[in-house]
């Protein structure tokens, strides 16, 4: 069996090759040394070649996974010269599909098999794929065709939100190593453990969270405020049926062990609204603060519309601007409110309330860096 996987982490690994090749034909066509047409075939041509030759000496299902992977990071990197968020979304699509096989490869090798990539999550998840693509060219086409202003701060905010979330889901499967699944074991399973060391002192699940932040950070990465909505949402009801179930079955395996663990820690890390109404012994009352997050960019945008500079500068004043932003106040001091009472009237729990100050703290500010920085003059057109 070892073997076995030997092989298929081998396919893998090999698929790189083709990229790696690849790097000068990126590098002659950044120079202009190039055409974007005669680059894109010498490139295709080097995988094409690669696959034909070596597929033989792999296992064919992996390399030919591998190798659609490895042209995706690729273009994405071709793609980033041009239009440098959408090429990094690519680049980082790639990498998480890549790092989740090899990384269940390295310490997990038991539960190794051709849905270690995740390729085929769900429908759900290649549409949102999908619609984040579509979003980002009709906003950049048509709403924004000289480029988003200020751009690279939604690009640095961004990646430090993917990079965190990746290391913390990637840290997650090292400390538990053979006891990671992607899967939830319905039967128990002797050679499993519960792990109770490392990262999972702090956090019950730290792959669920690092995922979360990976998935709304290329969001704010590539700037779209509809599919950062979407994927909140979406992953609101994946990880309220997810999580509670998991969290069942580990007591059913483990009893009392797991539930002394669930009161020594507490699950800090999911601060955001979905996992503080979906976990155990939380209500789902938090969620009318949804309708604070929808309102809340009404009056902005109105308000950017009653300016003379259609900006935010302090120095322009106006009845009207003056009125959206008291809305605007509102309905923020109205989010937070809402929890406080909540937990004063007995209806929800203390941690419960903490969870959804720390979304509202977050949605908040993403909604304000959006409009604050959506008709600046200083903006960078590649982006």
């Amino acid at each position: 069996m070892e073997s076995i996987y030997r092989k298929d982490l081998s396919s893998c690994f090999c698929s790189f090759i083709p990229f790696f090749l690849s790097i000068p034909f990126i590098f002659v066509y950044y120079l202009q040394r190039l055409s974007l047409q005669t680059s894109v075939f010498f490139i295709l041509l080097l995988f094409i070649i690669h696959f034909l030759v070596f597929n033989r000496f792999y296992t064919k299902e992996i390399f030919l996974r591998a190798h659609f992977l490895t042209l995706i990071l690729t273009i994405g990197f071709i793609w980033s010269i041009t239009s440098l968020a959408i090429g990094l979304f690519t680049i980082t699509l790639s990498i998480f599909h890549l790092s989740e096989y090899i990384s269940v490869g390295i310490w997990c090798p038991r539960t190794l098999n051709i849905n270690s990539f995740l390729l085929n999550h769900s429908p759900q998840y290649h549409a949102a794929i999908l619609i984040a693509y579509l979003e980002y060219f009709i906003e950049k086409y048509y709403f924004f065709p000289n480029g988003f202003p200020y751009h690279w701060i939604m690009i640095i905010i961004g990646l430090i939100m993917i990079i965190s979330g990746e290391y913390l889901r990637k840290l997650a499967m090292y400390t538990a190593k053979e006891n990671f699944s992607h899967l939830i074991e319905d039967k128990p399973n002797r050679d499993h453990r519960l792990i109770t060391h490392g990262i999972y002192q702090y956090y019950r699940h730290p792959s669920y969270v690092g995922w979360f932040w990976w998935a709304c950070g290329t969001q704010v990465l590539l700037a779209n405020p509809i599919c950062f909505f979407i994927y909140l949402f979406s992953t609101w009801f994946f990880f309220a049926d997810r999580i509670v179930y998991e969290e069942a079955t580990l007591t059913r395996y483990y009893g009392n062990v797991y539930r002394d663990y669930q009161k020594r820690v507490p699950v800090v890390g999911l601060t955001l609204l979905i996992l503080g109404c979906a976990l155990s012994n939380y209500n789902w009352w938090p969620t009318f603060v949804i309708i604070f997050y929808v309102l809340c960019p009404i009056p902005l945008a109105i308000g950017n519309r009653c300016t003379s500079y259609d900006g935010y500068s302090t120095s322009d004043t106006s009845p009207c601007k003056d009125f959206m932003w008291f809305l605007t106040s509102a309905i923020v001091a109205s989010a937070f409110g809402l929890p406080a009472i909540l937990f004063r009237a007995n209806v929800i729990l203390a941690g419960s309330m903490g969870f959804v100050m720390a979304a509202n703290a977050v949605i908040f500010i993403t909604i304000s860096i959006y409009f604050i920085t959506y008709n600046s003059d200083d903006s960078l057109g590649n982006f």
